[in-house]
């Protein structure tokens, strides 16, 4: 009876033995699997899926993320703007070229803004904003008016912040802001602006810049830049002093909670002002090499980076930057081309509202590209 009793004692110290390695290794594994699962992805774009190529477009300029994540592509070239869901179905169109109401010339932007959903065009040959609802039904137009300092003359953009609208002028190398119900409010135009020595985040991060792979599997640039992209800023003392900043083609308008970024075209830079319209300084330099821009048109700014169409490159630049304002990683993305993972002149881009994906409007290719953003957090 007693050989029995130990023989059992002995059995059961095995089996609690073996459950207790038995949870070991489940929780080994487990904590690897989660490892795994929460390991931190590199920033970087994968292409989804290209949307509006059986549709006929001709030079889309423009691409916008509705509240539903629909999607409205501006066909410039065929006076109109076609809406899609994020899995590309076609949902609807409007416009055809003309004058009147709810007729385009040259349409080269549209934004999805207010609530109820509202689309706001711009009618770039027609010098004007026209509004539309989500079905495209025309409700009223702005910035044409009989004061020559109040008329929009061959707009490019259209944004919206502080409950005011910003539009970039682009033929008149100003900016023009409107009220919520596109009442003119104020110009922003060639004079002085005032450049706040003493504003911003402070001096630009020296940090060593790396580079992103590219999207859709073009190789990326991954020279490091030490920090030359970070805004420039002249070394002056705390008081304000006055700078001739001056806009050469400001074509695209992105914002944060501090600061306004305007990419203008011919300077091939960013220009950066705090919300007071003070000058801060520059992102990018011109060029055609590592991280520098030529000629670029859309941007988006989006948790803490700035995504920049380098239009004269045919490809996506984006900025990682610091508080908004200072530059401490750079990445290229994609590579000029006609294959279905190349862009060729790509024009606006437009980040969804939970900043998952990002849309190319991938002007010479007639078609619009849509990628998902891994890694942006």
């Amino acid at each position: 009876m007693a050989l029995h009793l130990k023989k059992e004692k002995i059995n059961k110290a095995f089996f609690l033995l073996s459950i207790i390695i038995i949870i070991v290794l489940a929780l080994l594994l487990l904590r690897k699997n989660f490892a795994v699962y929460f390991k931190k992805v590199p920033f970087s774009l994968k292409l989804v899926r290209i949307i509006g190529a059986k549709y006929g477009l001709k030079g889309p300029a423009g691409v916008a993320f509705g509240r539903r994540n629909d999607i409205y592509v501006v066909d410039s070239g065929n006076s109109r703007i076609i809406k899609f869901n994020i899995k590309g179905k076609y949902l609807g169109q409007w416009g055809i070229e003309g004058k009147a109401a709810g007729e385009f010339m040259v349409p080269l932007f549209a934004a999805a803004h207010g609530n109820p959903e509202r689309i706001y065009a711009v009618d770039s040959g027609n010098s004007r904003i026209q509004v539309f609802n989500r079905k495209g039904n025309f409700i009223s137009e702005f910035g044409i008016s009989k004061n020559p300092r109040r008329t929009l003359i061959q707009p490019t953009f259209i944004g919206f912040s502080d409950n005011k609208i910003y539009v970039a002028n682009s033929s008149a190398d100003d900016l023009m802001i409107y009220s919520k119900n596109g009442i003119f409010y104020e110009r922003k135009g060639n004079s002085v602006i005032r450049n706040n020595a003493g504003a911003g985040a402070g001096a630009a991060a020296g940090g060593k810049t790396t580079g992103g792979g590219a999207a859709g599997g073009g190789q990326g640039n991954n020279n490091g830049n030490n920090g030359k992209h970070s805004p420039k800023r002249k070394k002056t003392s705390n008081s304000r002093v006055l700078s001739s900043v001056k806009f050469k083609k400001p074509v695209s308008i992105a914002f944060s909670k501090k600061y306004i970024y305007i990419s203008d075209y011919s300077l091939s830079k960013i220009l950066v002002f705090n919300r007071q319209f003070d000058y801060i300084g520059s992102i990018g330099t011109p060029g055609e090499e590592g991280y520098q821009l030529y000629h670029p048109v859309g941007i988006v700014y989006k948790n803490g980076r700035l995504y920049v169409a380098n239009y004269g490159r045919s490809i996506l630049t984006v900025f990682k930057l610091d508080n908004g304002y200072n530059v401490v990683k750079s990445y290229n993305f994609g590579i000029p081309g006609l294959g279905g993972k190349d862009f060729n002149h790509e024009s606006n881009i437009s980040v969804s509202l939970n900043g998952r994906y990002i849309a190319v409007a991938d002007t010479d290719n007639d078609r619009v590209a849509l990628y998902r953003i891994q890694g942006a957090k």
